[in-house]
């Protein structure tokens, strides 16, 4: 019936939603990768962007219904300083920032695990928290042969992002003199393009672009030193 359009997802949702709180059950709405659908319209290419009827559609459900709580998940950054600055959302929603560990927290955990101090230590120094990451080290039976393998396929990609391009390359230097390529203006759109890559991360909530690992860091300081 919602494929012959002679029902409306988005009331056949609440009305299920209805059903599932009339017998004691509080329904969550999880959406992950939701950057998946933001090229996606309504009808074949009319001007309504399925990702603005959602939201509409979220903020329906949770400030005026209440029927359900929302959470959203992307690991596009761009898109979510898109959503972050829709009017739409303004007071309804709270924003939170999935980050990795620290650096103490990835020491816990290393040396939990088995591994000795000098070697939590290196790893840390040239990995940093990223969870998935730790998880493959700890899985392996060499870690810091690992940790060297990940390094050189992070410098495989990041080559690929900069070969031939200096722009690219003057952007990252600024980078590692420790400037906040956030606020830059003039060549933002470069700063766009190495997030994209996932070369840097962008936080929009604190303002914030620097690189997307400590890999991607030492990639850089390698690679600007050579001619490519």
């Amino acid at each position: 019936l919602i494929e012959e359009r002679r029902i409306d997802p988005f009331k056949y949702m609440a009305d299920m939603m209805r059903r599932d709180l009339e017998n004691g059950k509080r329904p969550v709405i999880v959406f992950d990768e939701l950057q998946k659908l933001k090229d996606i319209y309504i009808n074949g290419g009319s001007q309504r962007p399925l990702i603005k009827e959602l939201f509409n559609f979220f903020v329906r459900l949770t400030k005026v219904l209440h029927l359900s709580h929302v959470i959203v998940m992307t690991s596009d950054t761009f898109f979510i300083e898109q959503v972050y600055f829709d009017s739409t959302l303004e007071n309804t929603s709270r924003y939170y920032l999935v980050d990795f560990f620290d650096d103490e927290t990835a020491m816990d955990i290393l040396v939990s695990e088995g591994l000795s101090e000098s070697e939590a230590k290196e790893i840390v120094e040239k990995v940093g928290g990223v969870p998935w990451i730790i998880e493959e080290i700890l899985e392996s039976d060499e870690p810091l042969s690992e940790v060297r393998e990940l390094i050189s396929q992070v410098s495989s990609k990041v080559f690929e992002v900069l070969r031939g391009r200096k722009d690219l390359k003057d952007m990252l230097r600024r980078a590692l003199k420790g400037e906040n390529l956030y606020y830059i203006e003039e060549g933002y759109d470069k700063v766009k393009e190495l997030v994209g890559k996932e070369v840097m991360f962008m936080d929009p909530i604190n303002k914030v672009v620097k690189f997307n690992t400590k890999m991607h860091e030492i990639a850089a300081k390698e690679l600007l030193k050579e001619a490519i």
